[in-house]
């Protein structure tokens, strides 16, 4: 992309920060009042033209405003300064809430995604570490119907969980209740992460041994949280209902979704994806800002938030950053106790 003036990328970020705070298009001459632009309307029109050939603008009609693009957020995010969201009654509450579930693993992580999700006011994602250390207790299988299997399973960590496995075939209760004592002996004791090779395990039924083999990798794979979905339908940018589904869509404990997240979380301080910038199309009118999170200084798992590229991202940013740091700290006292 063509290089561009000071005065252009001046231009360009005061357009975006006006675009965050109306959702409309901006105006050469409401741009020039609100920002204090020192030249005339006419000279930052001519500015915002160059910007549209540029890409970093565009303009939906003659007679409109300017939309900024891709480009442009980009610009506006990279020349963002930390803290500047910073509200020390939230962060006093964040804390009081999570030292709250201190050495409740799980409730920490949804309560973390809640929070988020209820300050942003974007849907919020937590995603919990890459395997579950816990170990397999207790398990049972119970037959259904003649092609319906029930698989129920309890961990250490107290974490108990169920899948309806449809079979191939018809399995007697009989075969059932063998195959559930092959598997007590094979998997009880064992982590849920090493749970899911059963391949040796004498179960003749294909459908009914790839549900097993799939309801024990989704046990012992990171665990996705995902609060607020129903502020996407507050963002005008969302009206559009081919827009809203895809991104409905993607708001699921899904692959896509968990990729979004660790796309953008590369480190402990919160990054931003922009557009197609995370590489999934289904997203590509949305914003990613996401950090990883730690306990006991190892890299455990990522958290942020999605929304439109018309994002308040000075508060995502300082939000996800405040979070990510508060929930470690809860996860390390939950290792400790």
């Amino acid at each position: 992309m063509e290089e561009i003036t000071q005065r252009q990328k001046a231009v360009a970020t005061a357009v975006v920060a006006e675009h965050i705070q109306t959702a409309q298009p901006v105006g050469s001459d409401s741009l020039r009042q609100s920002h204090g632009f020192s030249c005339s309307s006419a000279t930052i029109r001519s500015e915002m033209v160059r910007l549209e050939r540029q890409g970093y603008l565009n303009q939906p009609h003659t007679s409109a405003g300017r939309l900024p693009l891709g480009p442009a957020y980009r610009l506006y995010v990279n020349g963002l300064r930390p803290g500047a969201a910073r509200l020390d009654r939230d962060v006093a509450w964040i804390q009081g809430e999570l030292r709250r579930v201190a050495g409740q693993h799980e409730a920490a992580l949804r309560l973390s995604s809640g929070i988020l999700s209820r300050i942003t006011r974007y849907p919020a994602v937590v995603i919990s570490p890459g395997e579950r250390e816990a170990r397999l207790i207790d398990l049972s299988l119970t037959s259904v119907s003649a092609r319906n299997v029930l698989l129920s399973f309890l961990d250490d960590d107290g974490r108990g969980d169920e899948a309806l496995i449809e079979t191939d075939g018809p399995v007697t209760v009989a075969e059932v209740e063998r195959i559930e004592g092959l598997l007590r002996e094979r998997l009880v004791g064992e982590h849920l992460g090493a749970a899911a090779p059963i391949d040796d395990v004498d179960v003749p039924d294909a459908g009914l041994l790839r549900g097993l083999r799939g309801a024990f990798e989704d046990a012992g794979s990171a665990r996705v949280y995902v609060e607020g979905t129903t502020f996407v339908l507050d963002q005008p940018e969302f009206e559009e209902s081919e827009r809203l589904r895809r991104v409905i869509s993607i708001l699921t404990p899904s692959p896509l979704l968990r990729r979004a997240l660790e796309e953008a979380a590369g480190s402990a301080a919160p990054a931003v994806c922009i557009g197609l910038e995370h590489g999934i199309e289904a997203l590509r009118d949305c914003s990613v800002v996401a950090a990883t999170y730690s306990a006991g200084g190892r890299r455990t798992g990522a958290l942020g938030v999605l929304g439109p590229m018309r994002m308040k991202y000075e508060l995502a940013l300082e939000m996800v950053s405040i979070i990510a740091r508060n929930l470690g700290q809860a996860l390390s006292r939950s290792e400790e106790q």
